[in-house]
């Protein structure tokens, strides 16, 4: 993708750039197949559940988090 269609993107209102990436997103969960991970990655995730299962973790509701980021923003 060169320049100039990158800067025709940027120009895109919200919606119509939400669309794009929904349409991105869509494109690359057809072939979703054909991805792979770092086992690095596979070991994280395990990790993370093993933590879940055994009740060791701690969630934030995204409301919170949302609260949080907005405060971050306004300081």
């Amino acid at each position: 993708m060169d320049k100039i269609q990158m800067s025709e993107l940027h120009r895109l209102p919200m919606k119509a750039k939400i669309k794009v990436v929904q349409s991105l997103w869509d494109d690359i969960a057809k072939d979703q197949a054909n991805l792979t991970f770092p086992p690095e990655h596979k070991l994280i995730l395990e990790e993370r559940l093993n933590k879940i299962n055994a009740g060791n973790s701690s969630f934030t509701s995204w409301e919170e988090v949302q609260k949080r980021y907005l405060k971050d923003l306004k300081e």
